[in-house]
């Protein structure tokens, strides 16, 4: 059976500062320039960190990819607005899915962008990395958290260093670096593979040139390193990143 790998939704970003009692968006049409390029616009430094004490508001849109074969599998379902606002259950109308048609929810990491919509998979099966929970907790709090795990299937985590079957031709690949516990997915067919990456390659700069953000600190840069180093052994002749589009690797 072949497995199709389908792009739902290409991702965007925007970021919004305060200033005069008012908030200012901003936008750029390239992956690089909307992340760190815009924040040395701003004048931020990483030196005034953590981000989220620097006055730079982050408001992604993340890829969300459709995986379907033996079974229906949503790897990072969006942001709130992305289901709040029934962005995603168009897109999968777009394919004549609904909600209901997915068998399992899968997310690279537990960032707002990328898992927030989850909740409207209720009693799903959840594909997530072993250790993703501690920096979920981390940020969103143990009551939040739980209340997200309860509201689930089956949680699936992700711990192997090794490929882990998630369907016929579907596999997780552990990925850390971004994210301690983040995850990505290789689907293998025998005309092409395709590499579901995640945030572990944000835009097609990180994967080919190995540029990451200058706000990862040195021992998450060396993990970055050895996932994109495991990440690249299966040479995808196709790479799907977590904020940039779809490319074929040189």
């Amino acid at each position: 059976m072949s497995t199709s790998v389908d792009i739902l939704i290409n991702p965007v970003t925007l970021r919004f500062s305060y200033h005069n009692n008012e908030l200012i968006y901003m936008f750029a049409s390239h992956p690089t320039q909307q992340l760190d390029e815009m924040e040395k616009l701003m004048g931020v430094s990483t030196k005034e960190g953590p981000i989220f004490d620097t006055n730079v508001g982050f408001l992604p849109v993340a890829t969300t990819t459709l995986i379907r074969g033996e079974k229906n599998v949503l790897v990072d379902p969006g942001n709130y607005h992305i289901g709040f606002y029934s962005i995603l259950k168009r897109a999968l109308a777009s394919r004549n899915l609904t909600y209901d048609d997915i068998d399992i929810i899968a997310t690279t990491h537990t960032h707002a962008d990328h898992a927030a919509s989850i909740v409207h998979f209720r009693n799903k099966p959840w594909v997530i990395g072993m250790k993703e929970f501690h920096d979920m907790e981390a940020i969103e709090g143990n009551e939040i958290v739980n209340a997200k795990k309860s509201m689930m299937g089956e949680i699936i985590e992700i711990s192997d260093n090794n490929e882990t079957k998630i369907m016929e031709n579907m596999y997780a690949i552990t990925t850390p670096g971004h994210t301690s516990g983040h995850i990505s997915f290789v689907v293998k067919n025998d005309e092409s593979t395709v590499l579901i990456a995640g945030d572990q390659t944000m835009t097609k700069e990180e994967y080919c040139d190995r540029k990451f953000s200058r706000w990862y600190p040195k021992e998450n840069l060396k993990q970055l390193n050895e996932s994109l180093d495991k990440a690249q052994s299966y040479k995808p002749d196709l790479v799907i990143p977590g904020h940039d589009r779809a490319f074929k690797p040189n």
